[in-house]
């Protein structure tokens, strides 16, 4: 469901004299001394490895301290895994130090997220998970900080928050992972820890973040759910009231846990669980991030923060500036940098909240997407009309009544389109500054991403009049064109997917509700789709922009006289069946058989000589699919279909 993983450890500084550091490391690599004498390690890294096995807690601390910084380095990962460091940190995973434990585990965690889905998987073969899982079953179901001495409690919590992070790096790259996490029986564990007035917000995320994950096609999970009574204490807790980004963002994840258990089951569960789900992305979705994001960049400003041209460096060591959770260097902040952070961090929360939420609007709009999707993939494409009416109507048929009146009940639709709204270059600028403002950025524009893909699914899974009419679809249509156009489009090849995706839904929701609005189009106005269909790299772009020009075509194709922009629209579609991309040219025959399937059309297809255009690319277009064939995967029905229409469409013309 588009989660991802987040590396948030940081040891705290230790420098005693003589202590190696991530500078010294990087000062070897780019002086080119041997960190490896005869496959041997030497430097810096042969330090950290004889410090971690050290009989001494403190040199054990020491060395920990130094890897949760070094596995940063690109280049020190590789070398580390070489000399066998995860068996290293294994074992102190349930080290008798409380510091080693939290330090080995933060080691672990930041690895498993500069490592990436290869390193993690390394991990499950070491064996990291026996002394991880050891560790929970220590803590046990019955665990709570509550202590009297408020150190030990603070240290456990740390414990338990680094642990079930690096369980859920470990459960997201691994259905290994995903089946010890069954086979141990840790939901028992994890499952208590949602109750965050025990056991603090932090921890509370920690757990309801990896169980969101885990819950995802966990059949096994989902029992246990549903016969131990687990899901009216999440039904509570998804209703309960927010205040802080901490709740929203835990009420959020909760939500998602709830539909991953309930899976397929989950349009014939009970109503109010769906009213609160819904709900509860509704007020999440109905935040204004926009007006956050501009409160912080006042104060930004006012602290100096912000004004990059006031400070005259480059952005790169502005950046560096900032406290890193990486960097083994902490520059103290001011009080009024602290706030800002602290503000900055609450809106990323906000974000989290709002990404998960589009997400469960995306998912709730069809629950047999599989189903669909081959149910198009096995129909001939003979009318896009005739295709957008099954489509929709078989999405109709996905969408329950208590999510459709939900849906409507909530105004989830313009809550969606309201997200998509960019950010203005003065705040971006401002963020820009610093490493919380750049995280912000990066999330803000997965939140527009999930949002324009959910409204997408909405306008497919719904009528045009539930979701305000033939005037509300025209005005999206607007929104969305000039969204395609912007700098950000220009930028984010994911945006601009998202923003086309959203515009194919919407122009063919357009062309049912037969919208004048296109009958006076001219070639200007659609000079924007002509330039973006050739110049993407991105082959979904392609697809998405051929056919909204092809649905544009299918609407002028209706009249009696033939539009003049038709031969545009020709020449752009045949022009697109010479791409690399065997889908690009599958989608591009499909829509000129859409769109000049007709006779009274046929004065254009001579004018621009289509049926000789496509004898010309049959015979390339064969040998291409015959030698392309296994490589084709879920995509070849398409491309064969289009093959063999293409056979009879030049034949019928003809």
């Amino acid at each position: 469901m588009g989660k991802d993983r987040k590396k948030k450890f940081k040891a705290p500084k230790q420098q005693p004299t003589g202590l190696p550091s991530v500078r010294e490391f990087e000062a070897e690599l780019r002086n080119g001394d041997n960190v490896e004498v005869d496959n041997e390690p030497s430097g810096v890294v042969a330090e950290v490895l004889e410090k971690l096995q050290s009989g001494s807690v403190e040199e054990r601390e020491i060395g920990c301290s130094i890897l949760v910084s070094l596995v940063s380095q690109q280049e020190a990962v590789p070398i580390l895994l070489k000399h066998n460091i995860i068996k290293i940190l294994g074992p102190l995973i349930v080290d008798p130090s409380p510091d080693v434990r939290c330090r080995s585990l933060g080691a672990l965690r930041n690895l498993s997220v500069d490592g990436g889905h290869e390193v993690c998987e390394e991990m499950i073969k070491k064996d990291v998970m026996t002394p991880l899982v050891a560790l929970f079953h220590k803590y046990g179901p019955l665990w709570t900080p509550e202590t009297e001495d408020v150190k030990c409690a603070d240290t456990s919590v740390d414990i338990y928050v680094e642990a079930v992070h690096l369980l859920w790096n470990l459960c997201e790259s691994c259905d290994i992972a995903v089946k010890i996490f069954n086979k141990e029986n840790l939901i028992e564990c994890l499952l208590p820890c949602l109750n965050y007035d025990v056991y603090t917000y932090p921890l509370s995320l920690a757990v309801a973040q990896c169980l969101h994950t885990v819950a995802e096609d966990n059949k096994q999970m989902a029992t246990f759910c549903k016969e131990n009574g687990i899901m009216g204490n999440l039904e509570k807790l998804a209703c309960m009231s927010c205040d802080t980004s901490d709740s929203l963002l835990l009420r959020t994840l909760v939500t998602g846990i709830m539909i991953n258990v309930c899976g397929d089951e989950l349009t014939s569960t009970a109503g109010c669980i769906i009213s609160a789900i819904l709900k509860s992305a509704a007020d999440v979705l109905d935040v204004n991030i926009v007006d956050k994001i501009s409160t912080v960049g006042v104060k930004m400003q006012a602290n100096g923060s912000g004004d990059a041209d006031a400070v005259q460096v480059p952005m790169e060591e502005a950046g560096a500036s900032a406290v890193s959770e990486t960097s083994d260097h902490s520059i103290a902040l001011t009080p009024e940098e602290t706030e800002t952070s602290k503000l900055l961090k609450e809106i990323d929360n906000l974000l989290t909240a709002q990404r998960i939420s589009a997400e469960i609007v995306a998912n709730l709009c069809c629950s047999d997407d599989d189903e669909a999707e081959e149910l198009h993939e096995s129909s001939s494409t003979e009318d896009l009309q005739n295709d957008d009416e099954m489509e929709d109507n078989f999405s109709q048929l996905c969408l329950s009544s208590e999510v459709h009146s939900q849906f409507i009940n909530n105004d989830i639709f313009t809550k969606l389109l309201n997200k998509s709204e960019c950010l203005s270059e003065d705040n971006k600028n401002i963020l820009e500054a610093s490493q919380d403002g750049r995280k912000v950025i990066r999330s803000f524009s997965q939140v527009q991403v999930h949002s324009l893909l959910s409204a997408h699914n909405m306008v497919n899974a719904m009528e045009a009049s539930d979701l305000g009419g033939l005037n509300k679809m025209e005005s999206v249509w607007e929104g969305l064109a000039k969204l395609s156009t912007s700098k950000q489009a220009t930028e984010d090849k994911n945006f601009l997917e998202a923003v086309t995706s959203a515009m194919r839904a919407v122009i063919q929701k357009l062309a049912q509700l037969k919208s004048p609005k296109f009958s006076d189009v001219t070639s200007n106005d659609l000079q924007f789709l002509y330039t973006m269909g050739k110049s993407s790299y991105c082959t979904s772009i392609r697809v998405n922009t051929i056919r909204i020009i092809a649905t544009v075509g299918c609407i002028l194709a209706t009249n009696i006289q033939p539009h003049p922009i038709l031969k545009d629209i020709g020449l752009f579609l045949v022009e697109n069946c010479k791409d690399q991309d065997l889908w690009v040219v599958a989608e591009a025959l499909d829509s000129i058989f859409d769109v000049f399937g007709e006779d009274h059309i046929d004065s254009i297809v001579k004018e621009i000589d289509l049926i000789q255009k496509l004898r010309t690319i049959l015979p390339p277009l064969k040998a291409k699919i015959s030698l392309q064939k296994k490589k084709m995967g879920d995509k070849y029905p398409l491309i064969a279909t289009a093959r063999t229409n293409l056979i009879r469409f030049i034949r019928y013309k003809s």
